[in-house]
């Protein structure tokens, strides 16, 4: 069990903790002479001395283990006891960009919508750049949440519990963390298209859903693909937001390509194979590239339909599905990206009017989308991956089939659920990998954990 704190200075023995004899029998400390605190990475002896100049709700420290300690004092914490050491926490990074000129003050202020469910979370959330670690002293400079003033104070902390990456790490990064707080940042590595398809079509429960996908090498990599479809898409291996798709079928026996540009579609029809060599060799790398099946998937006002399902985890540390939005291209587009015009509809709604469906037909599909997102993240968890937040891209076809195109891990875009009139959900979006980082700190709904 978690209790909440404030934290006092006394001018007693500098190694002395003091503590309310209720709070003290509520955390089992009313035989314990002498324990440690540990708050973020730091660690420090203390004596208990129990005394009601102590409140309920607090504890006294020294000056020097503060300032030692670097325990900010206008914050509320969560004590948790273990044996000898009474944890003060939670203790939580964001590691939000490598240089720190990023972090302006008009970035700091517009963090604050992350945080809006702060009293639930408590503790320290550290907003800090990779350029401010002291790796040898094992502190950062950062900006530490004030939910008072609902704002951020610069100053020194140690490392923290946990880390909820939003920015890319080097290996030998990743491998200092994991030395100094253990395997708990989380959002640490990205994957493109053609590792996920590599990992998922060895996954006889994912197979299935899976379109065909291949690597693309050279012009034969079409040609053999557009033998068993009518048409194909080919993709960037690290592509986003739909930049670089291309969909490719054939016209009169030549190769037909056609991507979006601007607001518009671009049809391109190389007259000799000069032409289509040169086209080739502008559209598509080798080896960096995927060709992928085309889909009958469903189209909504003549716009091509795929939908986004915002998996998460929690303070348990399981998956739950947030929520799931259609996402409807420009009319005749080839892609769905709202980035390019696109548009937006809770998930649930446009099914039941693209397929006619009624509710319980409605519900038994979304089911069978969730089901698929969750065996997915459950399989990049038994792969060893911590991932807290992820963005799973599936398609449903006109017979009603699902389909699993794309796993979007760098950052996914939480502003779909503005885009389909779900503002409450949106700002929920944004705190909730704070609750699975507050578990990694420690600090959790389970002791167990």
């Amino acid at each position: 069990m978690n209790y909440s704190v404030n934290i006092r200075v006394h001018q007693y023995k500098e190694t002395t903790l003091i503590i309310n004899e209720k709070l003290a029998e509520m955390l089992s400390l009313t035989k314990k002479k002498r324990g440690y605190i540990s708050f973020g990475t730091e660690k420090t002896f203390v004596d208990i001395i129990i005394s009601e100049e102590a409140e309920i709700k607090e504890i006294l420290l020294s000056e020097s283990i503060i300032e030692s300690m670097h325990i900010p004092t206008y914050l509320v914490f969560e004590l948790r006891v273990k044996g000898n050491e009474i944890a003060i926490g939670p203790c939580i990074g964001i590691l939000a960009s490598r240089k720190e000129e990023v972090l302006s003050e008009k970035r700091l202020n517009d963090m604050t919508i992350n945080l809006l469910d702060y009293q639930r979370i408590g503790g320290a959330i550290i907003v800090f750049s990779l350029e401010k670690v002291d790796t040898e002293n094992r502190l950062i400079e950062g900006h530490c949440y004030n939910s008072k003033t609902d704002s951020f104070e610069s100053g020194t902390f140690p490392y923290p519990q946990a880390i909820y990456l939003k920015t890319n790490l080097s290996e030998s990064w990743e491998n200092h963390f994991l030395s100094a707080i253990g395997d708990k940042v989380f959002n640490n590595y990205s994957f493109h298209k053609w590792e996920m398809n590599s990992w998922f079509s060895k996954e006889p429960d994912l197979i299935q859903y899976l379109p065909h996908t291949v690597l693309y090498k050279s012009k034969e990599s079409l040609i053999d693909m557009l033998q068993k479809y009518s048409i194909i898409y080919v993709k960037p291996i690290w592509g986003m937001k739909g930049n670089g798709v291309v969909r490719v079928s054939l016209e009169a026996e030549k190769l037909c390509f056609e991507y979006p540009m601007d607001e518009e579609n671009i049809k391109l029809i190389p007259k000799d194979d000069e032409e289509l060599e040169k086209n080739l060799e502008a559209l598509f790398s080798p080896e960096e590239c995927i060709i992928q099946q085309g889909l009958d998937l469903l189209k909504y006002e003549d716009g091509i339909v795929d939908f986004r399902c915002v998996m998460q985890k929690d303070e348990t540390r399981k998956w739950t599905c947030r929520g799931i939005f259609a996402r409807i291209g420009v009319k005749y587009s080839i892609v769905s990206n709202i980035s390019r015009g696109g548009s937006a509809l809770p998930g649930a709604e446009l099914i039941m009017k693209a397929l006619s469906l009624d509710e319980v037909q409605t519900f038994i599909l979304k089911e069978k989308m969730i089901d698929l997102c969750m065996k997915a993240c459950r399989a990049l968890d038994k792969y060893g991956y911590n991932f807290g937040t992820l963005g799973l891209d599936l398609g449903v076809d006109k017979d009603k089939n699902v389909w699993l195109i794309e796993v979007n891990n760098r950052q996914p875009n939480n502003a779909i659920a503005l885009k389909g009139n779900d503002t409450l959900l949106f700002y929920s979006l944004l705190a909730w990998p704070l609750y699975y980082a507050k578990s990694l700190a420690g600090f959790g709904d389970k002791e167990d954990l």
